[in-house]
Formats: C-alpha cells, structure tokens, sequence
C-alpha cells in the first residue's frame, strides 16, 4: 500500500513566469546542501543592450565574479544567451541569496542601460522582465538535466540553434 501523503509536496521553483499563474505562492525555496538554477531574463537586453555584446558581456561577467565573492556564492556555471542569464549557483548561506541577487541584477541593469540614481533624465527603465526565476536542484538526475540544460544555453549564446545545440549534446553524449 503506498504511503499517505501527509504533507504538501514543497515546490523547488519559484519566480519569472511562476508568479503570473498563482497568487500567494509562499516563500521562495532556498538550499544550501542543493544547488540552484538562476534565471535573469531581460527583453530589454538586445542590440546595445544585449548581454553578448562584448563589452557588456565582460562587464556581467566581472559584476558576476565580484559580487559572488563579496556574498559567497559559488557559481558552478554561466550561459550568457543575450537576452537572459543562467546560472547555476551553490550558496554557503541561506541569507546570502537575496543581496546577492539584487546586487547582481541592479549593477547589471545600471552597467548595461547607463542609468543610476545620479542620472540627470531620471526615466524609470524596467530592465528585467521578472523576478529571477529559482529552481533548487535536487538529486543526481536533475543535476545531470540541469548541466545538459545551461550546456545548451552556452551553444546558443555561441550563435547555434537549440535543436542544434540539443544534437551537438547528443552526439557527445554517444562518443563519451
């Protein structure tokens, strides 16, 4: 006979398209013996804007390394795509990831747009499209879907397309 279900199955994602569908989703799920998969999604962010413009590109990357240092966040692996960001993220600290994800995203939009709180023409510019999207990876196999995941995501920011990115992932796969 199977086991009752006595408790709600906790959810391990929260953020980006998640708060739309639900009110009073609850608290955000952090882990600190899991890692994580973080999302920073801009529609904003093409052209000169766009994440994978080389001079932005360094300046993510950099604000990135310096803020993961100052907060002790590990990060596992990037993929920068252009209009959004993965990152796969070990905290040390359950109360490192919220300063550390404001950090991140507001030197990121004020790096990239040029707008600060010292800016003469004060328009407000709503560069991310939603709260950063969090999902908490638990167990072997969804290590192994989350790395296969951001691997295609780097393929993409390479130029590739996804259903190439998902063969190239494939084929490598076979010969290992």
């Amino acid at each position: 006979m199977k086991q009752l279900n006595l408790l709600k199955p906790e959810s391990k994602s929260y953020g980006g398209k998640l708060r739309n569908k639900r009110k009073g989703r609850g608290a955000r799920p952090i882990a600190t013996k899991e890692s994580m998969h973080l999302v920073l999604k801009s529609s904003k962010a093409t052209g000169d804007w766009s994440f994978k413009k080389k001079s932005n590109a360094q300046k993510v990357s950099a604000i990135i390394k310096k803020f993961s240092r100052k907060y002790h966040v590990q990060i596992l692996s990037i993929a920068n795509v252009g209009n959004h960001i993965h990152l796969h993220i070990q905290l040390i600290k359950r109360g490192a990831y919220k300063p550390f994800v404001r950090a991140v995203t507001a030197a990121i939009s004020m790096a990239i747009t040029g707008v600060n709180r010292w800016t003469k023409n004060k328009h407000k510019i709503k560069f991310w499209d939603y709260r950063p999207f969090t999902r908490v990876v638990r167990g072997f196999r969804a290590l192994l879907t989350m790395k296969d995941y951001i691997t295609i995501n780097q393929l993409e920011g390479i130029g590739h397309t996804r259903i190439e990115a998902r063969f190239m992932l494939a084929s490598n796969v076979n010969t290992a």
